[in-house]
C-alpha cells in the first residue's frame, strides 16, 4: 500500500521547520552527454549531508511526550544513525544508536558529534538492527527504523513534493536504493502528484537486495553485502517496500562497484559535486545506457548522500585508474 498522500504532506509541513529545501540544479555536462536535461536533486547539501533527516525528522516529531522522555533506538549503517542523532538532538530527544562493525570511523565521528549512546555490534546492519530492536521490545523506548516505517518513508516523500515546486513536470526520476524507504516515499508521491513520470530504482551489485527479489518475485536475502556502496548495505527488504517498488516501478537495475566510483568521480570533476558510490550508482546507470531517455526529457537524480571522505575518494580513483590500465594492456594484447 502506497503512503497516504495527506501523511506527505503532513510530513512537509511538520519538517519545514527544521529542514529548508535543497536546490535543484541542471547538471551541464551530463546534460551534454546524455542529450536530455539532467537535473540533479541535490540531497547531500541537508545538515547531515543525506536525505535521512526528512524521515528521522517526520518520525520523531511525532512521539508522545512520553515516548521522548523515554528515547528512542535505532539501527545504521551511517548516514540514518546520523540522521536519527542530528534530529534527537534538536528535538531534545535521548537516543541510542546501534552500528555494525562495517561503519567507517568517519561515519561514526560525525553521529558522536550529536552525543547520542553508541553500540557497534555484528558484521552488518541487519545484526545490529536485531539487537536494537530487541533493546527497545525490553526497554520500551520507541524504535526508529531506518525504512520500514510508514512515518519515515513519509518523510522521504518529501522530496517529490519539493522537487515539483521546482520542476513542475519531470520525465523520469532516478533513485538508489538500500533497504527501500527512499523509493517507496518517492513512489508513493509520484502516484498522488505526478503519475505520469517514470521512477528508475539503482543498486551496485552486490548490495541489490531489492533487485534479486524483484527478479525472484519473492523477498530475497543476501548472504552477504560485498559492495563498497556500504549504505545501500540491507541484506534483505521488507514486505512494504517489495510490495511498493514491485507494483510501481518502472524498473530497477544495477550497476558495478567500478561504474559506480567512475561515475562518482565524474560528477566531482565536472560538476564539482561530492558524492558516495550508494548515490553515483545512479549516475552511473545512466550513464551506461542502462536507464533509456529522451531527448529534450527532464530527467532527476536524486543525489541523495555524500557522506564519504576524500581518502577514499583518492582510494578508489587509483584503484579505478588500475583496473582501466590493465583492461587497455588486455585489449591491446595480441594474445
Amino acid at each position: 500500500m502506497l503512503i497516504a498522500k495527506r501523511e506527505i504532506e503532513s510530513a512537509a509541513q511538520r519538517i519545514r521547520t527544521h529542514l529548508s529545501p535543497t536546490p535543484l540544479i541542471r547538471a551541464q555536462h551530463f546534460s551534454r552527454e546524455l542529450g536530455t536535461n539532467v537535473f540533479f536533486k541535490l540531497e547531500m547539501l541537508q545538515p547531515t549531508h543525506s536525505f535521512k533527516v526528512r524521515g528521522a525528522f517526520n518520525a520523531l516529531m511525532q512521539l508522545s511526550d512520553k515516548q521522548r522522555k523515554r528515547g528512542i533506538v535505532t539501527a545504521s549503517g551511517g548516514n540514518h544513525g546520523l540522521a536519527v542523532a542530528h534530529a534527537a538532538a534538536t528535538l531534545g530527544i535521548p537516543a541510542t544508536v546501534y552500528l555494525p562493525e562495517s561503519a567507517i570511523e568517519a561515519k561514526l565521528a560525525a553521529i558522536r558529534r550529536f552525543g547520542p549512546e553508541m553500540v557497534v555490534h555484528g558484521a552488518a546492519w541487519d545484526d545490529a538492527n536485531a539487537l536494537a530492536i530487541k533493546v527497545a521490545g525490553e526497554s520500551g523506548r520507541a524504535y526508529i527504523h531506518p525504512f520500514d516505517n510508514p512515518m519515515v518513508m513519509a518523510g522521504q516523500g518529501t522530496v517529490v513534493t519539493e522537487l515539483l515546486t521546482q520542476l513542475p513536470d519531470p520525465d523520469l526520476v532516478v533513485v538508489s536504493i538500500g533497504g527501500g524507504g527512499l523509493i517507496s516515499g518517492v513512489l508513493s508521491a509520484v502516484q498522488h502528484y505526478a503519475p505520469g513520470t517514470r521512477v528508475y530504482g539503482v543498486e551496485t551489485e552486490g548490495a541489490d537486495s531489492m533487485y534479486q527479489s524483484w527478479k525472484a518475485g519473492k523477498i530475497v536475502e543476501l548472504p552477504a553485502i560485498t559492495s563498497i556502496a556500504e549504505t545501500l548495505g540491507a541484506r534483505k527488504t521488507e514486505k512494504t517496500q517489495f510490495d511498493i517498488v514491485s507494483k510501481y516501478v518502472t524498473d530497477l537495475v544495477t550497476v558495478s562497484d567500478n561504474a559506480a566510483i567512475r561515475a562518482l568521480i565524474t560528477v566531482l570533476q565536472e560538476e564539482k559535486l561530492l558524492t558516495e558510490p550508494a548515490t553515483s550508482c545512479s549516475v552511473a546507470a545512466l550513464l551506461e545506457s542502462k536507464i533509456p531517455v529522451k531527448s529534450g526529457e527532464n530527467v532527476v537524480v536524486v543525489l541523495c548522500g555524500a557522506n564519504v571522505g576524500h581518502e577514499k575518494v583518492h582510494e578508489w580513483e587509483s584503484a579505478a585508474r588500475n583496473l582501466t590500465v590493465k583492461a587497455r594492456r588486455r585489449k591491446s594484447d595480441p594474445k
